[in-house]
């Protein structure tokens, strides 16, 4: 039992199916009664496109009944008109599968339909439905025609191919404007200059193509295709479509009744009509590739200016700074955002070097990520600078840029968004400082000593390192006897001591408990060996007071060892720490060398 749906389903196809049927039958009762010549095959043919482009927009289970329908269509047109019933069935066979090959071929070729908007498109459609599909049922129309009439099987084939590629080419744009939804959707947008243009100017191209086709005197052959190009400028697709319908009614009615330049007197009706073909075939492929171009520059137009609209908006309103650098280095473009985060306005920067506002530490950064953008094209190459800022300051800013090309598609520059993460470095720095910090004292710990050791290692000195270990006497009953709080006090007053009595390129340093230790850069032995003295002796000597007015003291032991070039710090801090213990055995508050 059918369903109401399928059954409304089924109504709208027949519907469809007997439209499509009537128009294809009109267009082939047209071509078999007035562009035969001779008795053969029709010189002009506007049915295959009608249903070459209906079938294109439908779905393939759809297609039985419309290539049945248009069969009907064709034998009816042919048994009335054309070469009579017994070859109206053939020929009918032979027309549907010309439509249908277009379809199927443009289909494969071309699956989502593109209105004819690029060049590719208008190219296949000339190599299939120009090309092609004609071609190939040109041969078996020919022999149908000769057994039909008598006539030459070449005549008619070439006629049948030529009538069959050119109609096709000419008629599909207006039956996929019509189809596609294009001329629905204009005449619902059109703004009334627009309808009014449209309409002037195709009247204007009916009073040219009737006035050269309507005389013989005259040679005008070429002039109407002055308003059509006219037409195809203003309103693209559609007035080459309706330019090239115009010409091809009026130009035919007249060249069939023996009128219009291609009218050479002495010449028959078929060779007038082929002449005409050849008229029409050079307007096509005018009107035709240029329409198509210029709707694909529309569309870029469009695309271009829409880019353009978001590229000002995000530029103008982006808390980041845009800016496009040359392949040398000069500043092409910078957004709006540079005055608010650097202080500095577009103009003031832009043609200028962009290495001019790093800082020199960081030159080479910069260069080395520029050029790297421009050699991998596909990447995003991120990196970190010091700029100077309008008012003089020293940020730090990160970039992220990637290339960009010129319309020859050649690398030219980078794009860079550029940020700035001053905040955030700060903040980095302070936990790293945090990190290498000892939050008691204020010193550094055992990692930024090590830090310190590999920076000494990069500058060979003139004299030794030395590293000099200082562990406090008896601390553990200094917190038992008084308590963490004065412990803690204890050794907040021996770092001070280091401080005092050490250089400003020392590296002072609690490595965990009451131990401390110091990296002495580049002196001599006995000056090392003076200051560890200093520092014990001053410790002796000092006293920390107690909230209950108690003064305790303290004494510290000492181990110094050489940081030979080939020993790294582990080593001689191994080294002075068997030296403190030497300290310790001997009675401690004393100072020892390493061996």
């Amino acid at each position: 039992m059918m369903s109401a749906s399928d059954l409304r389903n089924w109504k709208a196809e027949w519907r469809q199916a007997l439209l499509l049927a009537l128009a294809y039958f009109g267009a082939a009762l047209c071509a078999v009664t007035y562009a035969r010549a001779n008795g053969g095959v029709a010189l002009l043919w506007f049915a295959t496109p009608l249903l070459a482009v209906d079938l294109r927009y439908r779905p393939e289970r759809s297609w039985t009944l419309r290539l049945a329908a248009c069969a009907a269509a064709s034998a009816l047109a042919t048994s009335l008109e054309g070469l009579g019933v017994g070859v109206a069935l053939p020929f009918a066979l032979i027309n549907i599968a010309e439509g249908a090959a277009v379809a199927w071929l443009m289909r494969q070729f071309v699956p989502v339909p593109g209105h004819l908007t690029s060049l590719r498109e208008l190219a296949i459609l000339i190599g299939v439905a120009g090309g092609v599909v004609p071609a190939g049922t040109a041969l078996p129309a020919g022999l149908l025609a000769h057994w039909a009439t008598g006539l030459p099987v070449g005549n008619n084939a070439f006629n049948w191919y030529a009538a069959h590629a050119l109609g096709t080419l000419t008629v599909v744009p207006m039956v996929e404007l019509v189809i596609g939804g294009i001329l629905s959707g204009w005449a619902r947008s059109v703004e009334r200059r627009e309808a009014c243009e449209a309409a002037l100017l195709t009247g204007f191209l009916l009073v040219v193509t009737g006035f050269v086709f309507a005389q013989t005197r005259l040679p005008l052959m070429f002039v109407p295709l002055l308003p059509m190009m006219l037409m195809v400028f203003r309103l693209g697709r559609l007035g080459a479509a309706t330019g090239l319908l115009v010409i091809t009614i009026v130009g035919a009615t007249c060249t069939a009744r023996g009128l219009g330049p291609v009218a050479i007197p002495g010449t028959s009706t078929g060779t007038r009509l082929l002449l005409f073909q050849l008229y029409l075939t050079v307007a096509t492929l005018m009107a035709l590739p240029a329409a198509t171009e210029l709707k694909r520059r529309k569309l870029l137009f469009s695309e271009v200016q829409a880019q353009a609209a978001l590229h000002k908006i995000i530029t103008d309103r982006s808390g980041d700074i845009i800016m496009a650098v040359t392949a040398d280095g000069i500043i092409g473009f910078a957004s709006p955002s540079l005055a608010m985060i650097a202080g500095f306005g577009p103009d003031a920067v832009v043609g200028k070097l962009a290495r001019d506002f790093i800082a020199p530490a960081d030159v080479d950064v910069v260069v080395d990520a520029h050029r790297r953008a421009m050699q991998k094209p596909d990447e995003t190459i991120m990196f970190e600078f010091r700029a100077t800022k309008a008012s003089g300051e020293l940020a730090w800013f990160e970039s992220h840029a990637c290339a960009i090309a010129d319309e020859d598609d050649q690398i030219s520059g980078t794009v860079n968004v550029v940020r700035d993460i001053s905040e955030r470095k700060a903040l980095e720095q302070g936990l790293e400082r945090a990190a290498a910090t000892d939050a008691l004292t204020g010193l550094p710990n055992r990692r930024a000593f090590e830090v310190a050791e590999r920076q000494l290692q990069e500058h060979p000195p003139s004299w030794r390192h030395y590293v000099a270990v200082f562990d406090l006497d008896h601390f553990k009953g200094v917190n038992d006897r008084f308590g963490h709080g004065v412990g803690d006090e204890v050794l907040c007053a021996f770092a001070e001591i280091l401080k005092a009595n050490t250089r400003s390129g020392d590296t002072v340093a609690r490595l965990g408990g009451e131990e401390f230790a110091v990296l002495f850069a580049n002196l001599k032995l006995q000056e090392a060996r003076d200051a560890c003295e200093r520092v014990r002796t001053q410790f002796a000597t000092t006293g920390v007071m107690t909230s209950d007015g108690r003064a305790v003291h303290a004494t510290v032991s000492v181990g110094l060892a050489a940081l030979d070039g080939d020993a790294g710090l582990s080593e001689a801090l191994t080294a002075a720490d068997t030296a403190l213990y030497r300290s310790k055995d001997q009675g401690r508050n004393r100072l020892s060398l390493a061996a």
